[in-house]
């Protein structure tokens, strides 16, 4: 009797114990999470992301819940694995938007790049073009605020002029039509092309008269 008594309080306690934890937790929903870490502008697939079950009351209302939310999207940023994702997360990818190219240079790897420029950063283009007899050479910003899609492994560049061997990293943009041009033109005329990388949320444009330097100074100008 006495056992019996004490089975139903302990198969009591356990469903009370259980509809008390279902109280707390609520409902639960389907959501999607990394399975890896990615990194800006990766694109993002159904393989890099898995289904979870989540209580609904411990997720945001902008969590993404469909696989066909996140097919051919790119992440904002670099992400670690395990984040669970949220609209503003991903986005379409700049370079395939309407209206822009995707254009590749190579920029030297030391001065250039310095390893601190990465895909989703935001840079000038700044090269200089020789000069002749009767002037000097002239360094200029061609391209202001490109963004960069991608940052290649560094390869070796042989100038043509002396057959120097130098170290060069391709870098992707997304350009304009009318930028993309611009840096077709001087990457075939210039000596010398850099990237000046952009503070976040920079988007001056730059006076045209902050863009072009000859060598001389303000005084000598005037």
């Amino acid at each position: 009797m006495i056992t019996s008594v004490l089975a139903v309080a302990v198969f009591t306690g356990v469903m009370l114990y259980v509809g008390s934890i279902s109280t707390q937790v609520g409902p639960t929903t389907t959501t999607l999470r990394l399975t890896r870490s990615v990194e800006a502008m990766e694109r993002i697939d159904a393989s890099m992301v898995a289904e979870v079950e989540v209580p609904e009351r411990w997720i945001p209302e902008t969590a993404v819940r469909e696989l066909d939310e996140v097919e051919g999207l790119v992440a904002a940023t670099a992400y670690e694995g395990g984040s669970v994702l949220q609209s503003g997360m991903l986005i379409t990818r700049p370079g395939v938007q309407p209206g822009f190219r995707e254009v590749a240079i190579i920029v030297d790897a030391e001065t250039g790049v310095a390893g601190k420029v990465e895909p989703g950063d935001h840079v000038d283009i700044i090269a200089t073009t020789g000069g002749d007899g009767d002037s000097e050479p002239v360094s200029r910003v061609w391209v202001s605020n490109a963004l960069v899609l991608d940052v290649g492994l560094p390869r070796s560049v042989e100038d043509p002029v002396d057959l120097s061997t130098s170290s060069g990293l391709p870098v992707t943009f997304a350009l304009s039509t009318e930028d993309a041009l611009t840096v077709a033109y001087v990457e075939s005329f210039s000596v010398k092309m850099r990237l000046a990388l952009r503070g976040t949320g920079d988007d001056e444009e730059l006076p045209p008269d902050e863009t072009v330097f000859d060598g001389t100074t303000a005084e000598e100008q005037d």
